[in-house]
């Protein structure tokens, strides 16, 4: 089972499913308050400055179809529930079997890259690197950490 897309360049539509929080100081410990994918979060990075780091989440599907185990897309065999991400009660007639609700979220310290100056004109210094076609972080970059921790 997957969710969202590595390719998408522009905001999708519907509930979001992949966000970002900025988080101030006094929540760096705790992620912030709230529902996740809210209101208050964005489908991008934040253009600003977050003291207390990022907290993104990723939603997973909670409807299954009740017959495949998987599909050849990884993603057509669950679905969310109609204008939510998160699990409710009304799963779609095409999906209709509720499974349990996966979550992940992750923090980053973003305190290195408090500088205003990087976020000039609505800009930021972010950027995811999988699946990426303009191969924003080199690989022998992204390898490094890992290797140095064998």
């Amino acid at each position: 089972m997957l969710t969202g897309d590595p390719t998408r360049r522009t905001k999708g539509t519907g509930p979001l499913v992949n966000c970002h929080r900025c988080l101030s100081k006094t929540e760096r410990v705790m992620g912030g308050n709230g529902a996740p994918c809210d209101r208050t979060d964005t489908a991008e990075f934040p253009s600003k400055p977050c003291p207390g780091g990022i907290r993104v989440t990723v939603i997973f599907p909670s409807c299954w179809d009740g017959k495949s185990l998987d599909s050849p897309d990884h993603q057509s065999h669950v679905a969310y529930q109609s204008g939510a991400a998160l699990a409710g009660d009304k799963c779609p007639a095409s999906h209709p079997v509720r499974i349990p609700q996966v979550m992940y979220e992750v923090m980053y310290d973003t305190s290195e890259f408090a500088n205003p100056a990087y976020y000039k004109n609505g800009k930021q210094p972010l950027v995811y690197s999988f699946g990426d076609p303009y191969v924003f972080f080199p690989i022998t970059t992204y390898l490094t950490p890992c290797c140095g921790l064998c």
